[in-house]
């Protein structure tokens, strides 16, 4: 590379962020019925009232999977009612850092698919899916009618 080049590699993500970048490809689908999806995996119905939606499009508000898990868990809950509480938990997580967007309060629910089996969980390579939805990012923040970026910007800090 030239002097002053700088390019994000592999290696970068899993070093700063410790992602794994061996593993399974983060693949599915994303042709859904997103409220459904909410249903099974995260317990919830989203409320999309005209003045509050909850879920637009693909998306949720962090803070609807965060009033999820305010409420501490009951001493005698279920399997089933632990891993939806986890799944909120690590989705907000995962839309607060590496798969940010620019509304800075959604996350992509397509992620939670990769979560399903919490008890035996695949292992993923979440260090390619995190360098690609930053790739993704930037390529939309190039565009001249573009104000805003998003992305794992920790990595291009």
């Amino acid at each position: 590379m030239s002097h002053g080049e700088v390019t994000i590699t592999l290696q970068d993500v899993e070093v700063l962020l410790d992602l794994p970048v061996d593993g399974d490809a983060i693949t599915g689908s994303t042709q859904k019925v997103w409220a459904n999806v909410c249903q099974e995996f995260l317990g919830f119905q989203p409320i999309n009232q005209e003045q509050h939606k909850q879920l637009t499009g693909q998306r949720i508000l962090i803070n609807r999977l965060l009033q999820q898990v305010a409420a501490p868990l009951p001493s005698n809950a279920e399997e089933d009612q632990l891993h939806k509480y986890a799944r909120c938990y690590i989705l907000a997580l995962l839309g607060d850092t590496i798969f940010m967007d620019k509304s800075d309060d959604r996350v992509h629910l397509m992620w939670v698919q990769q979560l399903e089996d919490l008890r035996n969980p695949r292992m993923y390579n979440w260090g390619s899916a995190c360098l690609a939805w930053l790739y993704r990012e930037l390529c939309k923040a190039s565009d001249k009618d573009t104000n805003q970026i998003s992305g794992c910007l920790l990595l291009v800090q």
